[in-house]
């Protein structure tokens, strides 16, 4: 990750530890049938252009589904994962923004960072999700259980 272009804001930082796995959530609007759609390691319009994954350095695959599910809009069905490497392969990077200030209101996950899309034209954002799409498919689901209520202690 050499001669990158990115003037970080406050509390952000690159992610350059190459192996480090990034979980990625996945709800219906990223089932196309019964296979996970490409779009899903792509942004969506609300991400503006940075959607959301967690480090697996400083959260496990369970905490991040968990979290997803109880703060998100729609729950997480299943956690799959690239790598900072895969990302790095694809020509883009990885921001960790767990530390950037909130605006009052928002939440934000804990260990989150965003794949950066910013700045890329329609069919290099297609490629990459593509690319990140195939290596997490191929990699598969990372074993998680659905959220349980608050309280609840079994299914």
């Amino acid at each position: 990750m050499t001669d990158v272009d990115l003037e970080l804001r406050q509390g952000e930082s690159l992610v350059s530890a190459v192996e480090e796995q990034l979980y990625r959530q996945i709800t219906e609007l990223m089932i196309d049938g019964d296979q996970i759609a490409t779009t899903a390691f792509g942004p969506a319009t609300i991400d503006r252009d940075m959607p959301s994954f967690a480090r697996s350095s400083l959260t496990s695959p369970q905490d991040a589904r968990d979290w997803h599910t109880r703060n998100a809009s729609r729950p997480s069905l299943a956690v799959y994962a690239v790598t900072v490497e895969e990302v790095v392969e694809g020509g883009r990077y990885v921001v960790d923004d767990s530390a950037a200030p909130l605006v009052e209101g928002e939440v934000r996950a804990p260990a989150h960072c965003f794949v950066d899309y910013r700045g890329m034209s329609r069919p290099e954002r297609k490629t990459l999700r593509a690319h990140l799409w195939f290596r997490a498919t191929a990699r598969g689901e990372i074993p998680t259980a659905p959220t349980l209520p608050d309280g609840q202690l079994v299914a």
